[in-house]
C-alpha cells in the first residue's frame, strides 16, 4: 500500500467517524428534546389532574355541607316530632284524668240523690208537661210556634 491511500483510508476513516459522532449527536439531541416535550406533557396532564381533583374536592365538600345540613333539618323534625308526640301523651293523660273526675263526680251526685224521675236535681218536682211540650212556657208549645 502506497502511502497516499493510507492518507485517503485514514481520511476517510475520520470522515466517517465525524459523520457518525454528528448522527449521534443529533440522536441525542432529538431523543433530549423528545424526553424534554415527554416531561413538559407529563408536568401539563398533572396540572390538568390536579385543577379536576381540587374541583371535585370542592364539589364532594359542598354536597357533603348540604348532607349534613340536611341531616341536622332532619334531626330538628324528628326532635320536634317527639315533643309533640310527647305533648300529645300528656293531653291524652290529662283528658283521661279529667274523664275520671268527672265519672268520679257523677257517679257521686248520683249517689247523693236518688233519681225517681219526681224531682230534677235541685229537688224541685218535675212537671210531666215540659216533657211533652205541652206546658204553656215550653217553647214547644203551639202558641209559641209561627204557623
Amino acid at each position: 500500500m502506497s502511502g497516499m491511500t493510507i492518507v485517503w483510508i485514514v481520511v476517510a476513516v475520520a470522515v466517517l467517524v465525524i459523520l457518525v459522532a454528528l448522527v449521534a449527536g443529533m440522536t441525542s439531541r432529538k431523543s433530549q428534546r423528545r424526553a424534554e416535550q415527554e416531561a413538559y406533557d407529563h408536568e401539563q396532564e398533572a396540572r390538568a389532574n390536579a385543577a379536576h381533583a381540587e374541583k371535585q374536592r370542592a364539589i364532594a365538600d359542598e354536597v357533603d355541607a348540604r348532607a349534613r345540613k340536611a341531616q341536622a333539618a332532619a334531626d330538628e323534625k324528628t326532635a320536634e316530632a317527639h315533643r309533640l308526640s310527647a305533648g300529645a301523651t300528656e293531653r291524652r293523660d290529662a283528658a283521661e284524668q279529667a274523664r275520671a273526675v268527672s265519672e268520679d263526680h257523677r257517679s257521686q251526685a248520683q249517689n247523693l240523690w236518688p233519681d225517681d224521675g219526681s224531682r230534677n236535681r235541685e229537688g224541685q218536682p218535675v212537671d210531666p208537661q215540659w216533657d211533652d211540650g205541652t206546658h204553656p212556657h215550653d217553647p214547644r208549645h203551639p202558641k209559641h210556634s209561627k204557623h
